[in-house]
């Protein structure tokens, strides 16, 4: 995980206040680190709470981070939450995502949408990855305006979270196998993504004869203490002009 953030050993050992020499030994298992200390080198290595879990495991400590499933009693409050903030924001889409852009959660106005591009000859799986169905020719690529550059914003995105998170230097599973997914643009991380019209990349949805562009914010679990809580996203989608505001208020 160190060196997965390019960090040395003399680097990380300044950082988290310990001599190199401790850190070496701590690396090579000739000395076994407290509780403490994995917390402690967990926090300055930034990693996510699944990854304090992996190294605590490694360590020979339990987790002291739960991971409970999104329905389990435990997460209620969690499930509360998200259900306004997706209620909320109608008449507009909402959904939830996990950490892979699956999709978890959706309110009424996001179901009709899917539900329309159905209709027109869209085909989901049981669990739609929203980045793998947006590069799909029987998912949403048909239905998307100016695909190229929406699909390599969407690629350069999952590229550079995995590069800011805790674990870069193991394989990005999702971005792997988004790439083998036909007609992928071969210059997707070079590609620049231009709008000098607007302050946001529109995002443009051609549903039959209705044209409808909408930008997004994403948010997430302020104060998470649990696995799943903090790997799920909260996306919003706003039109960006009068026609598309008059779809969803109708």
């Amino acid at each position: 995980m160190r060196q997965g953030k390019r960090l040395s050993q003399m680097d990380f050992a300044l950082a988290c206040e310990v001599s190199p020499k401790h850190i070496s030994f701590l690396e090579t298992g000739r000395s076994k680190p407290s509780k403490g200390m994995v917390l402690h080198l967990a926090q300055m290595l930034q990693a996510d709470l699944a990854g304090t879990n992996r190294l605590l495991s490694a360590a020979g400590y339990s987790q002291v981070y739960s991971d409970q499933d999104l329905n389990a009693p435990g997460m209620a409050m969690i499930r509360e939450a998200l259900g306004h903030l997706l209620q909320g924001h109608l008449p507009y889409p909402a959904v939830v995502f996990d950490h892979e852009y699956y999709l978890v959660m959706a309110n009424q106005a996001m179901q009709a949408m899917m539900a329309r591009m159905i209709e027109l000859g869209a085909q989901f799986p049981v669990r739609p990855n929203f980045l793998l169905s947006l590069l799909d020719e029987h998912g949403m690529k048909p239905f998307v305006g100016d695909w190229e550059n929406i699909a390599c914003h969407m690629l350069q995105r999952v590229y550079h979270e995995h590069l800011a998170g805790p674990f870069r230097d193991q394989p990005n599973r999702l971005l792997e196998q988004a790439l083998t997914v036909p007609g992928v643009p071969e210059n997707w991380k070079s590609h620049v993504v231009e709008h000098l019209d607007y302050p946001a990349i529109p995002f443009t949805l051609n549903l039959g004869d209705q044209q409808l562009r909408i930008f997004s914010t994403i948010a997430t679990i302020g104060t998470p203490l649990d696995v799943t809580a903090q790997n799920l996203r909260i996306e919003h989608f706003f039109p960006m002009d009068e026609q598309s505001k008059a779809y969803w208020c109708r």
